[in-house]
Parts: structure tokens; sequence; C-alpha cells
């Protein structure tokens, strides 16, 4: 099939969570597209959580969730999106027989194609689901449901304060670093992914982090929730043999230089 970005075109992409994803986590979704031209994309976006019925509000907010987790948006997004979903639609394997699987996340494409709708399933389903979260976080992000991700490290040797501040935009797809306040430096985006990895794969404890920032010697992060986690206190290893907090300190010493 032609797998040309149409303009005009409307794309109806549905999602769903494996069978073997447990509540809180299993969810599925609507999201249709609507380019009108190639400065113009309309996106409208519905969300909804599954198997909640044996769970009360403190579970879902132990797991990170809440009971108004369910979301509708609809309005214009950045036109960087359309040039994002061509080059996912053009570079994607595609067929057209519907294949469900309990351990794998199901993804199918609604178009036109000669004048009728037709459905697509994407193989490389991993790609999309990822293609996916960004661009359901750029719809957050510019429908106000949640702010840019924004990140601080800050290294205090006692002697000096070395702070690396990260800022992230998804809704246009941009991903800034300044160091002591200084200019803004453009990073690449493909980035953004590498060092999420490396500093949330420890592991975070609210209850030992701080509600102010520190001015003692140590090495800190804060990352939008108010709170200030100090390396080896509030950021532990994950098991006894990782080297977590070592790779984190790596990582901003690299980026500080």
């Amino acid at each position: 099939m032609d797998k040309t970005l149409q303009i005009p075109g409307q794309y109806i992409i549905r999602f769903q969570t494996a069978t073997v994803v447990p509540a809180p986590y299993a969810h599925f979704y609507t999201l249709q597209v609507d380019i009108e031209s190639e400065d113009d994309i309309m996106v409208d976006f519905g969300i909804t959580y599954t198997d909640r019925d044996d769970l009360d509000e403190d579970d879902l907010l132990d797991e990170g969730f809440s009971p108004e987790d369910d979301y509708q948006w609809n309005g214009s997004v950045p036109t960087i999106w359309i040039e994002e979903f061509r080059t996912i639609l053009d570079s994607s394997k595609i067929i057209r027989r519907r294949e469900e699987s309990e351990f794998e996340d199901f993804i199918e494409v609604e178009l036109d194609e000669n004048g009728k709708r037709v459905t697509i399933y994407p193989v490389d389903k991993e790609r999309w689901s990822y293609f996916l979260q960004e661009f359901i976080q750029a719809i957050f992000e510019t429908g106000g449901r949640e702010n840019p991700f924004e990140l601080t490290y800050v290294d205090n040797d006692g002697e000096k304060e070395t702070i690396i501040d990260l800022k992230a935009s998804f809704a246009k797809k941009t991903f800034t670093i300044s160091k002591n306040k200084s200019a803004l430096r453009n990073l690449d985006w493909t980035q953004l992914q590498k060092i999420m990895d490396t500093v949330y794969k420890a592991e975070f404890v609210p209850d030992n982090a701080s509600d102010s920032k520190p001015s003692k010697k140590g090495k800190y992060i804060t990352a939008g929730d108010g709170l200030w986690y100090q390396l080896g206190v509030a950021v532990l290893e994950t098991t006894s043999k990782s080297k977590d907090l070592a790779k984190i300190e790596s990582l901003f010493n690299t980026l500080a230089k």
C-alpha cells in the first residue's frame, strides 16, 4: 500500500495494553489525527484505565496513579508532529491482518485508501509504542495536564556548587541544558531517553528527600515534584551489585563539560 502521508488526511490510532498488564496500568486509548495542511494538525485523544474496581484510592496513589487518570482532550498540536507522524508511517512495516497476543500491546491504524477506510497493523509495535508515548506526552503538555520535563542536578563539593538544568518540551521536541544558569544549549532529542533511563534506573525514596534545596555537601536531584533527592540518601542502588549512582554521577560530569 502507499504509506505516503495524506494531506489533508485523517488517521485513527487505537491502542490497548497487553492482556497480561494488570491494573492500575492497564488502559486503552483512541487518538484521532486530522492533518488539514502542512501547517495544521488537530488531535482528538481519549484514554481510559481499566480493571480498577478492586483498587481503592490508596492503592492507586501508592502506584503513582489517581482516581482521575482517564483523560479527554482535543485541539491543535505543534506542526513538528506532522513530520514525526510522517516519519514513522513511511518507515514502518505494516500488515493488514489483525494479530493479537496476550503478551503484546495492541495497535491499529485506520486510514483512507482509494476512497475507503481501511485498517493496518504495525509490525514494529515497540517502536510505535515509544512514538505514541511521546506523542501523548506532547498532548498532555499542550493541553496543560502536565508541564514540560525539568530536572536539576546539583553537585556541592563543600567549596563550590555546580548546577545542571535540563529542560525538555515534548510538544516542541526541544531539549536544552544550562550549566550554572548560563545560556541554554541544545541537546540532541535522542539523549533525553538515555538520560532518563540512567537517572530513573536508581531507586528514588521520597521519605528520605528534602522539600527545600540543601546547602550541605552532596549531590542532589530535583525533577518537578518539589523534593530534593540526595544521592546515597534518597537515591539508592537498586541492588547490592548495581552501579546506578556511579552512572548518574558520570552522566552529569560529562554533561557539565
